[in-house]
């Protein structure tokens, strides 16, 4: 029991450590009542959640891991709309907080529905040995929740971790963290495994340790292969598929049309945005015989200096068109 007592202190500890190194990290040295304020809120944050976790049956995770994944799902144009002020730059202050917050709580939420899966689905092989076809009815609803759980807490893991990577390549175009923009999933990885270790019975709590064991090695997978994309190679590569998706469009209809939303979902499933600016759209015209198209462009992430780059155009044939930026 002491001992138990002890890891729970030590656990906590660490948590407070991490938020002040995050602080720190972000914002530079607040001063010491920041960063009191915010480790104690990050205890009082970790203490309310393991409340709940002791408290509230599988439903409520459930329910918790609908919300969030609808949110992780949402385009990045309804995120544009929540916060205006930031479409110049993606990781300015609110809109960086708001979206590695969603994900790295989505880390803690798909924890504890997996876990929750496996403890449903242990629960449905005991009973089912133990008892007769009185109990089949129940075992069948218990089982489908373990199938929900495990299924829910995949998905939500999953778009996590695709969210980390879109948001840590959009990172990437600017004056980029690195892996210092792990620090928020980290800390959420290490919360998940003590509610996991404080929750479960004895020899389930394995599970904690695993996932403290795994999900940092697997977040640090997911960040390398985003650093290493070369955004603006990227960016040739989906116009390469809007320019194809126009001459097949040409090919059937005749002529270029007028807006590159009349190539979806027929010629090109979804259209791509250029991974330079964020909040930026293809620069097009089109209509007839006759079509440009191009985006913003810039050499660095500092460099004041925007121009439009034409990638595919017909333009000798247009010379009516405006010239480009």
């Amino acid at each position: 029991m002491i001992k138990r007592k002890v890891f729970y202190l030590l656990a906590l500890a660490l948590l407070g450590i991490g938020c002040w190194l995050l602080v720190t990290i972000l914002f530079g040295y607040p001063g010491l009542g920041h960063n009191l304020l915010l480790t104690a809120g990050c205890w009082l944050f970790a203490i309310a959640i393991i409340w709940v976790a002791r408290r509230l049956g599988h439903k409520i995770w459930i329910v918790a891991g609908l919300v969030f994944l609808v949110v992780l799902l949402l385009p990045a144009s309804v995120l544009i709309r929540v916060f205006p002020n930031d479409q110049a730059q993606p990781f300015a202050s609110s809109m960086a907080l708001t979206l590695f917050l969603i994900m790295s709580l989505s880390l803690i939420i798909a924890a504890m529905l997996l876990s929750t899966g496996v403890s449903l689905y242990k629960t449905v092989q005991k009973d089912g040995e133990g008892n007769g076809a009185g109990g089949q009815v129940s075992h069948q609803t218990i089982g489908r929740m373990a199938v929900v759980s495990l299924l829910l807490g995949s998905l939500l893991l999953a778009k996590a971790l695709h969210s980390l990577y879109w948001l840590t390549l959009w990172d990437n175009t600017y004056d980029g963290l690195g892996y210092i923009g792990l620090v928020f999933p980290f800390l959420a990885v290490f919360l998940a495994g003590l509610l996991l270790i404080v929750t479960l019975p004895a020899k389930a709590k394995v599970r904690g340790f695993m996932y403290w064991l795994f999900m940092p090695a697997l977040l640090i997978v997911v960040s390398t292969f985003a650093q290493r994309v070369d955004f603006k190679q990227l960016t040739e590569e989906r116009a390469a598929r809007v320019s194809q998706a126009l001459e097949s469009y040409y090919n059937q209809k005749g002529h270029y049309p007028q807006d590159l939303n009349q190539l979806t979902p027929k010629y090109i499933l979804s259209l791509p945005k250029p991974e330079i600016l964020f909040g930026q759209d293809w620069c097009y015209d089109g209509g007839g015989y006759f079509y440009r198209l191009g985006y913003v462009y810039r050499e660095h992430w500092s460099d004041p200096r925007l121009f439009g780059r034409i990638h595919s155009s017909t333009y000798e044939e247009a010379p009516h068109l405006p010239p480009p930026l």
